[in-house]
C-alpha cells in the first residue's frame, strides 16, 4: 500500500539493485596518480647519484621510479582486485630530443589486503651516445592507469660532462688542443716539441648538416707551413667521416699525427687545418701555431 505523497515501483528498484551490482568498482589507492622516489644511478640498485655528479659519453645511465595513486578495478567489493598500468621513460636533451630509444612496459597484476600500501617499482638503463656534449639532461617518464584514464609524467634531471661545445649556425672547428702524446688528456699550454718528435691534435667539429637519417658526412684536410712558410707537409685528404645513429651527433672528433724529422728546421710551424660539411657543401678553414725548438 502506497503512503499519501509517494509512488513506489517495486520493477524500477529492483533494476536499480541489479545495476549497482553490475557496474565494476574502480577506486584510487591513493589521491591521485604519482611518479615517487625517481631518480638516476651509476649501476641498477645503487644509490641515486648526488647533483653535480656528471656521467660521461659511452656511460651506462640506470633509471629507477616507482608508481603510487594508482587506480584499483574490482568486479565487487571484497573480491579480487587488480592494477593496470604503461609506462615509458626516455634520456632527453634540453630540447627534448630522445637520446636513445625508450624503454616501456606494464604493469598488470592482483591486489591481495595485505598488498595496501604496495607500489610498482620499475627500472631502466639507457647508453648514452658518443658524440654528446656537455650539459644539463634529464629523463622524460610518463605513467597512465588505465584503470581511471589519469596520466601523469615527471622529468628527473642528470648531467653530462666530456666535450663542451657552443652551438654553431655553419660548420665549425672548436677545442683545437696540441698534445703532447696521444693518450693525454691536458692539452700544451705551450705547444713547442723537438725535432723528430710526433706532434698530436686533437679537435671537435660541428655545426654541420645532418641529414633525414641523421647522418653526417665530413672530410678535413691540412697543410703544415714551416718557418719559411713553405709547404712541410700536405695532407688535403687525412680523414672522411660519414656514419648515422639514433641521436643527432653534437659534434664529431677529429685528430692530427705529424711527424717530423731529426733535422727539422726550428722554428715557428703553421697547421691550416680545412674541414668540409660534404652534406652541407660548407667548409671552414682555421690556422694553428706549434714550435721545434733544440
Amino acid at each position: 500500500m502506497a503512503l499519501p505523497g509517494f509512488c513506489f515501483s517495486s520493477r524500477i528498484s529492483l533494476v536499480a539493485i541489479v545495476m549497482a551490482f553490475s557496474v565494476p568498482c574502480r577506486s584510487a589507492a591513493n589521491k591521485e596518480l604519482a611518479i615517487v622516489d625517481a631518480g638516476v644511478e651509476q649501476s641498477e640498485d645503487a644509490p641515486f647519484v648526488a647533483s653535480d655528479y656528471q656521467f660521461l659519453p659511452g656511460d651506462f645511465l640506470y633509471f629507477t621510479f616507482s608508481i603510487g595513486g594508482f587506480g584499483i578495478d574490482s568486479e565487487r567489493e571484497g573480491e579480487v582486485r587488480k592494477i593496470a598500468l604503461t609506462y615509458q621513460a626516455v634520456p632527453q636533451d634540453a630540447a627534448g630530443i630522445p637520446l636513445t630509444p625508450p624503454a616501456t612496459g606494464e604493469v598488470k597484476t592482483q591486489l591481495h589486503p595485505e598488498d595496501k600500501n604496495w607500489m610498482p617499482k620499475r627500472r631502466a638503463s639507457f647508453l648514452i651516445p658518443s658524440f654528446v656534449a656537455a650539459g644539463d639532461y634529464h629523463v622524460h617518464v610518463s605513467v597512465t592507469d588505465v584503470v581511471t584514464k589519469h596520466e601523469v609524467s615527471a622529468d628527473i634531471p642528470f648531467h653530462i660532462g666530456g666535450v663542451h661545445i657552443k652551438a654553431s649556425p655553419s660548420i665549425t672547428v672548436e677545442n683545437f688542443r696540441f698534445l703532447r702524446k696521444e693518450d693525454d688528456r691536458t692539452p700544451l699550454e705551450i705547444p713547442a716539441y723537438s725535432p723528430g718528435d710526433k706532434v698530436y691534435a686533437l679537435f671537435e667539429m660541428t655545426g654541420y648538416k645532418v641529414g633525414p637519417d641523421k647522418q653526417y658526412h665530413l672530410a678535413y684536410g691540412l697543410t703544415v707551413l714551416g718557418p719559411d712558410g713553405k709547404p712541410f707537409l700536405q695532407q688535403p685528404q687525412a680523414a672522411e667521416l660519414d656514419s648515422n645513429s639514433y641521436y643527432p651527433a653534437q659534434f664529431v672528433p677529429g685528430n692530427l699525427v705529424l711527424t717530423t724529422a731529426p733535422n727539422s728546421a726550428t722554428g715557428q710551424y703553421v697547421v691550416v687545418l680545412t674541414v668540409k660539411d660534404l652534406l652541407g657543401q660548407q667548409s671552414y678553414e682555421a690556422k694553428y701555431a706549434f714550435s721545434l725548438e733544440r
